[in-house]
């Protein structure tokens, strides 16, 4: 089981799931969201949905977010404490377990490979994570702030209008209904 086919899972119950396999995660998106558009993190009512669609898959709830199959783990991670704790902090604690595939928001998939990257960030990684922008929108704003004085502040500055254009593009084929997503059904 890899992060393609569970992905495939959510995608089929009407989810937006990306598969982020370089981590390896699950990037969850949601049009919905919280009224202060400053929150980061998978909402409850997709946490449950999720739930269903991983124990109707065969993985076993071991918690409220974890389930487990042959020789994987899945964790959704929580929401951010804080407005202003960085929303990458739960995500990079679920992935530093062993056989684990984390779930997580768009924002904190980004934040989390722009910090385990840097300054090496290859151009076959740049280009998993325009597609994922594109697929799926990110919170450029919050990736800014989290950027200023980081080790890898350089090369996503480097990619920012990038990532900002691969975003619209995707936004603007929604926008039109002409949107052909990518993502594995």
């Amino acid at each position: 089981m890899d992060t393609i086919q569970l992905s495939r899972w959510l995608n089929r119950d009407g989810m937006s799931a990306a598969p982020c396999p370089w981590l390896p995660a699950i990037s969850i998106f949601d049009d919905e969201t919280y009224e202060g558009h400053d929150l980061d993190g998978i909402r409850p009512r997709d946490r449950l949905r999720i739930g269903r669609v991983l124990e109707a898959n065969g993985l076993t709830r071991r918690g409220a977010r974890v389930f487990e199959g042959v020789g994987v783990r899945v964790v959704v991670s929580r929401p951010s404490r804080s407005l202003a704790s960085d929303p990458s902090d739960e995500l990079r604690r679920v992935l530093g377990r062993s056989h684990t595939i984390a779930v997580g928001t768009p924002t904190q998939v980004l934040l989390v490979t722009l910090q385990r990257e840097g300054v090496s960030l290859s151009t076959e990684r740049r280009d998993d994570l325009l597609a994922l922008v594109h697929e799926q929108p990110v919170n450029l704003e919050k990736v800014d702030r989290f950027a200023r004085g980081a080790p890898w502040e350089a090369t996503y500055r480097g990619s920012r209008l990038a990532l900002k254009e691969a975003q619209e593009a995707g936004t603007e084929l929604r926008r039109q209904r002409r949107f052909r997503s990518r993502l594995p059904r």
